[in-house]
């Protein structure tokens, strides 16, 4: 092998692209490969302690190159950074958080969105959702209209990092966010029963996590279309779901 090869590779692995794979080998299996070479690369250069600001300048390109696959490996490369040093991230989570964003709301492809929404999950969990200020806003936003898409992947990973934001909405953003769920019950109610049950699991979780949100002000009691959802809630809840209802009642949310 040649120097100059050897230092191309070098640096491929560096920038957390992988080698060059067979195009003879089956579309699935190469994938699969990409993506292993691409979690080891990130992890080595972690190993090797490299200055994190030159791993986030790297990332910063990528998450906003014209080329998706790039975009998607910068959004895998931040929850690599955040699984393998999270006090770097916390440390620099405005920058982190600001990429994951801008990963969310991508105009073109569902795998930079998907990528996004699992990192902001492992990120979020890291910080324990501190600082996130109008972040949590935008995240909360773009994570509602998730809810009811069609990629199953998409929605299982919405619902869990919804329910997570209902942990972290804390004071400052508990009007917004009670907002927010009410607008979303319908959802919730729907998926509880998602055709695919990894999906319904998540929603069930997630609706828990979001009950605090639903108790309704004393107003709000003489108000017939706010009754007339109710007694949906309730009709729907104790056929399909008692458990939560008990849960509801117990916890004096209804």
């Amino acid at each position: 092998m040649t120097v100059s090869s050897s230092m191309d590779q070098r640096q491929r692995r560096i920038l957390g692209q992988p080698l060059s794979i067979p195009t003879s080998q089956p579309k699935q299996k190469r994938t699969s490969l990409i993506s292993f070479f691409s979690k080891v690369s990130w992890k080595l250069r972690f190993q090797k302690r490299e200055p994190l600001k030159n791993v986030l300048f790297i990332l910063a390109e990528r998450a906003r190159d014209p080329n998706a696959n790039k975009r998607h490996t910068a959004m895998r490369g931040l929850g690599t950074m955040a699984r393998e040093a999270p006090d770097k991230v916390r440390k620099h989570k405005k920058i982190v958080l600001d990429l994951l964003v801008y990963g969310l709301y991508d105009p073109v492809s569902l795998e930079v969105i998907h990528e996004s929404m699992k990192t902001l999950t492992v990120v979020l969990g890291k910080i324990q959702g501190k600082g996130l200020g109008s972040f949590f806003i935008d995240i909360t936003l773009q994570t509602r209209t998730l809810l009811d898409d069609e990629n199953d992947s998409l929605r299982y990973s919405a619902f869990v990092l919804f329910g997570q934001l209902a942990a972290f909405a804390g004071r400052k953003w508990k009007k917004f966010f009670t907002g927010q769920v009410k607008q979303t019950r319908d959802s919730l109610l729907i998926h509880l029963q998602d055709r695919n049950p990894q999906v319904a699991k998540a929603c069930k979780t997630t609706f828990r996590a979001c009950s605090p949100y639903l108790k309704l002000r004393k107003e709000y009691s003489f108000q017939s279309e706010e009754d007339q959802r109710n007694t949906k809630l309730y009709r729907q809840l104790s056929h399909y779901h008692p458990e939560i209802l008990q849960f509801f009642y117990a916890n004096k949310i209804l």
